[in-house]
């Protein structure tokens, strides 16, 4: 298991050329499927950073220092961005606020949502740690709410 936190900022190299095709500014997912459907590549520019989305078909392998690629399609790459789920609200079936996406867990092979870290605020992080929130265990979601089994 892995977090998506840890694939921000790795480089994509062609795995051809060795070219430094840039970096990983997001991860994408479907939220219904939870599927990682890509990445948006960033690449540096003298004037302004350029931006890309990349299907995740196109992308070899994620290794835990860069990320593979071949050749970059131009399929179109949708999905919810990993940047916009972390700090949506977590609740309870009562109602309660459990806290709030810290982070979003994907399989080994980045291709599968696993499930959420979810925060309780920095000092509830520090002594009780974080919670794991596991796909089976959601009830609904939203773009910036979730709601979990549990309460009363």
């Amino acid at each position: 298991m892995r977090r998506m936190r840890d694939l921000v900022r790795l480089p994509v190299i062609c795995q051809n050329t060795g070219q430094k095709l840039g970096w990983v500014k997001d991860i994408l997912f479907d939220e219904k499927s939870n599927l990682v459907t890509g990445i948006i590549l960033e690449k540096d520019s003298l004037i302004k950073p350029q931006q890309r989305r990349v299907v995740r078909a196109d992308i070899l392998s994620f290794g835990k220092e860069s990320l593979m690629a071949d050749k970059l399609s131009r399929k179109r790459c949708t999905g919810t961005c990993w940047s916009e789920k972390v700090g949506s609200k977590v609740y309870n079936g009562d109602g309660e606020i459990k806290g709030t996406v810290g982070d979003i867990f994907v399989d080994n092979l980045v291709e599968n949502v696993l499930g959420y870290e979810i925060s309780d605020g920095l000092f509830a992080d520090i002594f009780k740690g974080r919670e794991a929130i596991f796909e089976e265990n959601i009830l609904a979601e939203s773009q910036d709410v979730i709601v979990i089994e549990g309460g009363s």
